[in-house]
């Protein structure tokens, strides 16, 4: 499956959208970036060190939490987006945003940015909190789909998630959490678009 800007930014305008941030949560923002390669469009996805505080070892979108200095959840995602993986604004092209995606136990409410790359990128790893980066397919994302999945039910979005193995490779990366489901809410969205 090969997106092109114009096709994120149409499903954009049809995914239903949180604007307003949940009171008492931490603010973060996330960047999902699309790359082509390989004849195929990709998510770039990390997975966190062990060791961190929160979401330790676990598989995430680059972001984090709105610093005082940060005017918008985009300055926040774009600022994250470099320090964690060493991607510039400069480096990709930003596409809009999903709206907010709540935690559903650590008390954060994250703006998901979107954005696209027209091939590979250059990473610069923080070793300190990336552990590597992995870029998933949105052909195999999308093949685990769940269009039964009522995202208005914690019980079900507890354990949404999505698998990934790499072909040739032992390594196995589960995506869940609030990483899967704004993966789904996308989804939902290009599946949308599709059938139109």
């Amino acid at each position: 499956m090969l997106l092109t800007p114009e096709d994120i930014q149409k499903i954009l305008q049809t995914v239903p959208k949180r604007k307003e941030r949940i009171p008492d949560y931490t603010p973060a923002a996330v960047m999902m970036i699309f790359l082509n390669k390989n004849q195929a469009t990709h998510l770039v996805y990390i997975r966190r060190t062990r060791g961190m505080s929160l979401h330790s070892g676990q598989m995430a979108f680059p972001g984090g939490k709105i610093d005082l200095e940060d005017d918008t959840s985009l300055t926040t995602a774009i600022r994250e987006t470099y320090e964690e993986i060493g991607i510039s604004s400069k480096e990709y092209q930003y596409l809009g945003d999903m709206g907010y995606f709540h935690t559903l136990t650590s008390r954060y409410d994250a703006a998901a940015h979107l954005a696209w790359s027209p091939g590979p990128l250059r990473y610069r790893i923080n070793s300190r909190e990336v552990a590597e980066i992995v870029e998933i397919p949105v052909q195999i994302l999308m093949s685990q789909f769940r269009s039964d999945l009522n995202e208005d039910d914690l019980n079900e979005l507890m354990y949404l998630n999505f698998q990934y193995q790499p072909e040739g490779s032992s390594k196995n990366y589960t995506l869940w959490g609030l990483t899967a489901r704004i993966t789904h809410h996308f989804l939902k969205g290009l599946k949308k678009q599709r059938e139109l």
